[in-house]
């Protein structure tokens, strides 16, 4: 604790202490465009104090969002309103961060006060999931997603790249990927999830 409120540097990053913002999905964009919802909710956060806000899991493409509401950064509309959250978390005296993602299987789902579940088959507003394998995250209980081609696995690393450049462009100085509990990146770890012969790294 001695060392909470000292400062932290990383390369050419210095938080002004060492109390980062975890990123939370706020489920209230617009095609992925954020709104004054979460200017307001990043700016708050950074006026609390924090040397680090992390803005919540952030689609790499429109297929890898978790609901209909989450976040993007696969356009550049994305990307320029996420530079005017990241010039409110900087006046405030906090470094912005950003977390990219792809949710894998977990995406195609109703938003937590719309029943935290995946989509009904035919719901106009869901779309085809994707994993390494055509497994369905829940123990069957979801919808069962692609099996990932080579051609798919290279075009998702691009989205990733393309949406760590348009986060750059925005001005966010941190970067972080979502590989964790089922997400895309984290299935291909999983014996569970990855049934295929594609490397389990």
């Amino acid at each position: 604790m001695s060392a909470l409120f000292a400062p932290f540097t990383l390369k050419d990053v210095t938080l002004r202490n060492r109390i980062a913002v975890s990123p939370m999905c706020q489920y209230s964009a617009d095609d992925g465009v954020i709104n004054d919802w979460h200017l307001s909710h990043l700016a708050g956060l950074a006026r609390g104090g924090a040397g680090l806000v992390i803005a919540e899991a952030t689609a790499v493409s429109k297929e890898g969002r978790i609901t209909p509401g989450c976040a993007g950064l696969w356009t550049d509309a994305q990307g320029d309103a996420w530079a005017k959250a990241v010039r409110l978390i900087k006046a405030a005296g906090s470094v912005p961060g950003i977390q990219i993602a792809h949710a894998g299987r977990k995406a195609s789902a109703n938003r937590p006060w719309e029943g935290d579940d995946h989509m009904a088959a035919g719901d106009p507003r869901g779309w085809e999931t994707i994993a390494p394998s055509a497994v369905p995250f829940g123990g069957g209980l979801g919808k069962v997603p692609h099996t990932m081609t080579l051609a798919d696995i290279e075009r998702v690393k691009g989205d990733f790249v393309a949406a760590a450049r348009r986060a750059r462009a925005a001005g966010f100085e941190w970067l972080e990927m979502h590989f964790a509990h089922g997400y895309l990146a984290q299935s291909f770890f999983s014996t569970w999830s990855n049934k295929c012969l594609w490397p389990r790294f």
